[in-house]
């Protein structure tokens, strides 16, 4: 077994054990049959229009996915684009990070566009979804200060007062001031280590990934099918806050809030989020006044904070079986009608 297989297997590995934990230590306490009856009780026809609005956004990915190889001189369908789109978020529901070659690969069997070109294409797109979550992030910093730093006194377990609120900012700040200082005096020594080189390769990587959207075509389509991803994964979960009385007062942007936090919660390197979702959003809800994040012996079987990421992750988790399902089915049969034909 070579190094590089055996680093591949420790990761997956890594991943599911991550996941198995953060499970076990949410759920151990609750009552499974409590916990699918709290579950019923969510109102589906929101739930249900979160699922159009996830959907939706594999339809928009797809369509984005399509301009940008055009961008490369190859063509493809819509409807093959779309698929594989989905095949990819299903595959990432069973390996974390699968889900870009599953994508790639699916859609050149069936249009034989090269599978770096594609992949070059992905990349692009994780640069823009990366700012994008980055934009999202200082939105919501600008209109849920206070809430992002109650978040951050839960996680480290400190009282939210005026003095340690001053005092937690200098000790960041100071410690940002001493780590730009180190690496700009250090700078010759620590540019042979891997941390700096994958660093500068990174912000090469997004430089030359911004520099090629140039190349596109249709700025314009591109652009407004980047707006309305984001737009979709908001109403997806701001929507589903109607399904539930406890979360129902909450406003659009306790949305977005909640929708930066469940989108760190899915980079987190489990299976389709398991775990690493529910915990984030937990957290997140409770400094919102919702529920709370006790999990010991005791704790509220019903406790709303963890009830919501449950219903929006189950409902987002049949949304990628649904459509990663169809995706096969349309490839399979795009695929048997080429063969056909040549």
């Amino acid at each position: 077994m070579n190094n590089k297989l055996a680093f591949n297997i420790f990761k997956y590995l890594a991943s599911f054990a991550l996941a198995g934990g953060l499970i076990y230590v949410l759920f151990k306490n609750q009552d499974p049959v409590k916990l699918f009856e709290e579950i019923q009780k969510a109102d589906s026809k929101w739930v249900v229009l979160s699922m159009i609005f996830g959907a939706w956004a594999y339809v928009s990915r797809g369509l984005r996915w399509i301009i940008l190889i055009d961008s490369l001189g190859y063509k493809s369908s819509k409807l093959n684009s779309i698929a594989s789109v989905s095949i990819g978020y299903f595959t990432n529901l069973l390996i974390p990070r699968a889900g870009e070659i599953s994508r790639c690969t699916s859609l050149n069997q069936v249009e034989k566009t090269p599978i770096d070109k594609l992949l070059g294409t992905i990349i692009l797109e994780r640069i823009i979804d990366f700012i994008a979550l980055l934009i999202i992030l200082l939105a919501t910093l600008v209109l849920k200060y206070n809430t992002l730093f109650n978040f951050y006194s839960t996680l480290v377990a400190q009282e939210n007062n005026s003095s340690e609120k001053g005092i937690a900012y200098i000790i960041l700040l100071s410690i940002l001031t001493v780590l730009i200082a180190c690496l700009l005096i250090t700078k010759k020594y620590f540019s042979h280590t891997t941390i700096y080189k994958k660093t500068i390769d990174f912000y090469n990587g997004l430089k030359e990934g911004l520099a090629s959207i140039k190349n596109i075509k249709n700025k314009t389509r591109f652009w407004l099918h980047t707006l309305n991803i984001w737009f979709m994964y908001f109403l997806m979960t701001y929507i589903c806050f109607f399904s539930m009385q406890e979360t129902s007062h909450l406003t659009l942007s306790d949305g977005l809030f909640v929708l930066v936090l469940g989108g760190i919660g899915m980079v987190i390197p489990t299976p389709g989020g398991v775990g690493s979702y529910h915990a984030i959003v937990m957290i997140g809800l409770s400094v919102l006044g919702v529920g709370t994040i006790y999990l010991g012996e005791g704790g509220d079987q019903s406790n709303p904070a963890l009830l919501f990421p449950t219903i929006v992750h189950v409902a987002q988790t049949l949304v990628a079986i649904i459509m990663g399902s169809i995706g096969l089915l349309i490839l399979f049969l795009s695929k048997k009608k080429k063969d056909v034909t040549s």
